[in-house]
């Protein structure tokens, strides 16, 4: 073993001094397997062990360095080597994947979507891979050997380093545009972070996973981003709580458990190489964009409408949800409502148009959805309702009522009264079912039998607008006289 340790150590001064890299194991190692170890611990406190399992064991591989995850399955490359392993969720040992293309990996780190890391060699590209097909999807060119790797979403990079030796920020186009100096000796797992909470720090971290030549222990410590400094007093040594080994790959990810931050690894064990998460920050899974509210497809100025969206949040927290009304106009945050149940707003719109309404949800912890596909609505000018000539003659009175609108006047309530002069007919009125635009229709009065002066009121309303006249007129027993 002393012997390996002073190859680990030749090793990694050659790297620093020269740059030039030999095909050295990172570890000792041997073949004793020992019992696999997976826990779920449920409660919220950091560094709780979510799961611990014995990779080199269960694969037979002595030389396992980085460790990724899906939310599916563990991936973990076998040092200078084209196989990679791979896990079930509960850590039990499933098979190995080559990916064509791809001679050899260390370090594995996760966008989401595909997979990326480098080998021993060559150390000039990074590759971009897609393990559901096992396909290679691309490469990124790399200014210097990226054995440790972390994917930054903030800026859509990766952070890229060889132990102690740089420790940089590199865009897709392999662009250097941050670095962190000087480098955290014997440095070797990166884990970049947006999640959790420092006291005094704004965030986001880097987390590094340490101890590729000292003393076997891996101790893994967390950089400020805004300082580029490691924290003090912030640290934890896996070592000396799951066994002993050296610094492996670190990785981050929200889909080990829901509402957790797992800082997800490998330990270069002294016996067989182990995997283990931990509990790092707690999440909060924003509730998914609603469907396209619901309401109606058209409407008038001025008239109140109702809308309804509806969405689930993956972890049944109760939910608001806002309403953009298409108009520049957003509603308050209605609710709180139960994940899955349906939440209600109305809008008036005041001009004519077509307006595109949305929503989105957020939940009662603050995460906040995108925005829904939108629901269209026509809104058109109200009817414009007025009372025309008002006509007498022989026991009747006659009355026009227009719509001088751009839309149609439905259900158009109209009454007819007259006050004074009249003993029969006084009053009269009923509904037209439409009027159209620009369109007109007469009504008329029942039989009146009166004398002496009259006032005449005609009245009409539909929704959207109203109208009323007076006419002054003389009942000569049978006969109604308009007044000039």
């Amino acid at each position: 073993m002393k012997k390996k340790l002073i190859c680990i150590l030749v090793c990694m001064l050659m790297c620093v001094t020269t740059g030039a890299v030999t095909a050295t194991q990172l570890t000792d190692k041997n073949a004793t397997p020992h019992p696999q170890t997976t826990l779920n611990v449920q409660n919220r406190d950091q560094w709780d062990v979510l799961f611990q399992f014995d990779a080199g064991g269960l694969s037979g591989s002595l030389y396992l360095v980085g460790l990724g995850f899906d939310g599916t399955y563990f991936y973990c490359p076998e040092f200078a080597t084209s196989t990679i392993h791979r896990f079930n969720y509960d850590g039990t040992y499933l098979d190995t994947i080559t990916i064509p293309g791809v001679p050899n990996l260390i370090d594995l780190t996760y966008d989401g979507t595909y997979f990326y890391g480098q080998g021993q060699t060559p150390t000039n590209v990074i590759y971009k891979m897609d393990f559901a097909t096992q396909t290679l999807v691309g490469t990124i060119p790399c200014p210097h050997a990226a054995w440790n790797i972390a994917y930054d979403a903030d800026h859509d990079g990766f952070w890229i380093g060889q132990w102690q030796t740089y420790l940089d920020l590199i865009d897709r186009n392999g662009v250097i545009i941050d670095t962190i100096t000087p480098v955290p000796d014997s440095m070797l797992g990166l884990a970049w972070d947006p999640w959790t909470t420092i006291e005094g720090y704004d965030g986001p971290f880097l987390w590094i996973s340490t101890g590729t030549s000292t003393g076997m222990q891996n101790i893994i410590k967390v950089i400020d981003l805004a300082t580029k400094t490691l924290i003090p007093g912030i640290e934890h040594n896996v070592a000396a709580e799951l066994g002993e080994g050296m610094a492996g790959g670190l990785e981050l990810t929200l889909d080990y458990q829901t509402g957790v931050a797992a800082l997800i690894g490998m330990t270069q064990g002294t016996v067989n190489d182990y995997a283990f998460g931990y509990e790092i920050a707690t999440t909060n899974a924003a509730p998914l964009p609603p469907a396209a509210p619901t309401g109606p497809d058209t409407g008038v100025i001025g008239h109140e409408y109702t809308f309804q969206a509806l969405t689930t949040d993956p972890e049944s927290d109760q939910v608001f949800y806002m309403f953009d009304w298409g108009n520049g106009a957003t509603s308050e945050w209605v609710g709180p409502f139960a994940s899955g149940a349906p939440g209600t707003a109305a809008n008036t719109w005041d001009e004519a148009g077509t307006y595109e309404v949305k929503a989105k949800a957020k939940d009662i912890n603050g995460g906040e959805s995108g925005w829904s596909p939108t629901h269209s609505i026509i809104i058109y000018s109200t009817p414009e309702l007025q009372i025309g000539n008002i006509t007498g003659g022989l026991f009747k009175v006659k009355a026009i009522i227009k719509n001088a609108g751009f839309v149609d006047a439905d259900h158009v309530v109209w009454t007819m009264t007259l006050v004074g002069g009249a003993f029969i007919g006084k009053e009269a009125g009923g509904t037209i079912l439409a009027i159209p635009a620009g369109d007109e229709r007469t009504v008329s009065s029942p039989l009146i039998i009166g004398f002496g002066k009259t006032v005449i009121t005609v009245t009409a309303s539909c929704e959207g607008s109203s109208a009323s006249k007076d006419q002054n007129a003389t009942i000569l027993l049978f006969f109604i006289k308009i007044k000039a």
